[in-house]
């Protein structure tokens, strides 16, 4: 009597391609993460350094940029963390474990929800340059008009990457392609 034969769900490439490119991605970020953290160590505050280089009297350093170099180091470390974690998902994805799939697409929110906080970020820093310039005598309107742009395409490229992300969740979602998964 010959055994059944179970078959085995088919192996997706684009699966397959997705979980080596986010995996070398995750390897590359940690090595850079590892790097930076080695720079940060051997400079001195990179607030010190950016603010000798405006100068007295010059524009004041942005309040969103004074708090981003004045927690560098802690950036980088959790950077550096998403990065492994990040690494360990994709590659649960290429051996099409299901914490893998479920963890790659946490990740894609989380991409998605930072880039929304990013843009949040970006914007507050655009004012603060705003008002410190104002003092300068900058009331120039192709300046304003810029800005306007520059907010409007930052909101426009976080939702379409937002948008980009919740395509590739959803297709994750697939019953075709959560049987590939075990």
């Amino acid at each position: 009597m010959p055994h059944a034969v179970t078959p085995v769900a088919s192996r997706s490439a684009s699966v397959t391609t997705m979980g080596w490119v986010s995996f070398a991605l995750g390897v590359m970020g940690v090595a850079s993460g590892v790097l930076q953290a080695i720079l940060l160590a051997a400079m001195p505050p990179l607030r010190t350094l950016f603010g000798a280089a405006l100068g007295p009297g010059g524009m004041a350093m942005p309040s969103a940029l004074a708090w981003m170099f004045d927690h560098m180091q802690a950036l980088n470390a959790v950077s550096l963390l998403l990065s492994a974690a990040f690494a360990r998902v994709s590659w649960d994805l290429v051996q099409r474990r299901e914490r893998g799939r479920r963890g790659f697409i946490g990740f894609l929110a989380l991409g998605a929800l930072l880039g929304f906080a990013g843009v949040a970020w970006y914007l507050r820093l655009l004012d603060d340059m705003r008002a410190g310039m104002a003092g300068l005598g900058s009331d120039d309107p192709l300046a304003t008009g810029m800005q306007s742009a520059l907010r409007a395409m930052a909101w426009l490229a976080a939702g379409l990457i937002a948008g980009l992300h919740a395509g590739i969740a959803w297709w994750l979602c697939r019953p075709a392609v959560r049987a590939e998964f075990r």
